[in-house]
């Protein structure tokens, strides 16, 4: 993983690597709240949604714009490095007049390939790394296929698992480990895990974490919130800070095994 670009409050372990932060930014208070307590957990990224793309186009679409301002003074604040999700042109143009430090493209957006291709045109001068997270229903060879789209114009891509569509209704996701696996052997490129949208329920958040660290995967997205059952988005997903700082101090009990 390329992590020149990353914030300087931690030393970073270029095999493992945290992204932690609220689902959607709802204010600068609780973004720049968040970017304390994950930085002081040790986290080394800040994430956040600022345009959400929701199954209900009635449903809050996200702070937009005014919200890369808040990112911004996060990362002014406590050096971390900040990430969000680009779902179209003038997002990904957002972003990057911004400086933000990785872009990320969302399931629901995987296999839109003018999107993909667009990204690594305008990421690749500086090779800005983006996270390209697994569609809900793309096998091994879609994953890989429509992260060559972002390859050729920047290399500097990472894979996310995030679950897959299955039957089973007690969890949002099924986690896939072992294709995101298979992934990571194939392609020779960093893999990290978003637990939260696998699993979908908080109770899950920690026990997952620590078995992707365990399985030598190279990172994890987490979703923490200040106030987590009061969350805009995704409310059941999120762990509070509180929780995200215990979680930390227990990954550090697995070694790294990359």
């Amino acid at each position: 993983m390329n992590i020149e670009t990353l914030g300087e409050i931690h030393e970073i372990d270029h095999n493992w690597t945290v992204i932690a932060g609220p689902c959607a930014a709802e204010s600068e208070e609780q973004i720049v709240q968040s970017s304390r307590m994950v930085a002081k957990s040790g986290a080394q990224v800040l994430r956040a949604g600022l345009w959400k793309p929701r199954t209900d186009p009635d449903s809050w679409q996200g702070a937009g714009e005014k919200a890369l301002e808040w990112m911004k003074e996060a990362k002014r604040q406590t050096g971390i490095a900040i990430t969000t999700e680009a779902n179209s042109t003038s997002t990904i143009e957002a972003t990057l007049k911004a400086e933000f430090d990785i872009l990320w493209v969302g399931s629901r957006n995987s296999t839109y390939f003018p999107l993909l291709d667009e990204i690594g045109k305008q990421t690749s001068e500086k090779q800005v790394p983006v996270i390209l997270k697994r569609g809900m229903g793309s096998e091994l060879d879609e994953w890989l296929g429509a992260a060559d789209y972002i390859r050729r114009h920047n290399p500097n891509v990472i894979l996310c698992e995030r679950g897959i569509k299955g039957f089973n209704k007690c969890t949002r996701n099924t986690l896939d480990l072992q294709t995101a696996k298979l992934a990571q052997i194939e392609s020779g490129l960093p893999v990290i895990i978003d637990v939260s949208h696998a699993a979908g329920r908080r109770d899950l958040i920690l026990p997952m974490a620590l078995a992707v660290k365990a399985a030598g995967f190279n990172g994890l997205m987490i979703e923490t919130h200040p106030k987590p059952d009061l969350a805009m988005t995704d409310s059941k997903q999120q762990i509070s800070l509180e929780n995200f700082e215990n979680l930390m101090d227990k990954l550090k009990t697995i070694p790294n095994q990359i």
